[in-house]
């Protein structure tokens, strides 16, 4: 076995694994909005969109800036 077959299968368990990881992350995020859902109608799906949107990450620039102001010293 050569290091290239190595490389080549380390890479594609670490993608199995992640894919695994966010798979059951997934179905933990829905078993939770389904029990709020079960308590108070609504909040799970709530839940739901909050890790949706919160997988999705931050948009734009941080602090406000726009691409006009960005890398210009404001001082």
């Amino acid at each position: 076995m050569n290091t290239a077959t190595v490389v080549i299968a380390l890479i594609v368990l670490a993608i199995v694994a992640v894919t695994v990881a966010i798979m059951l992350r997934d179905r933990r995020d829905r078993a939770l909005a389904a029990r709020l859902d079960e308590s108070d109608p609504g909040a799970g799906v709530r839940a739901q969109a909050d890790a949706e949107r919160h997988q999705a990450g931050p948009r734009g620039e941080a602090g406000g800036s726009s691409w006009s102001a960005a890398g210009k010293n404001s001082a």
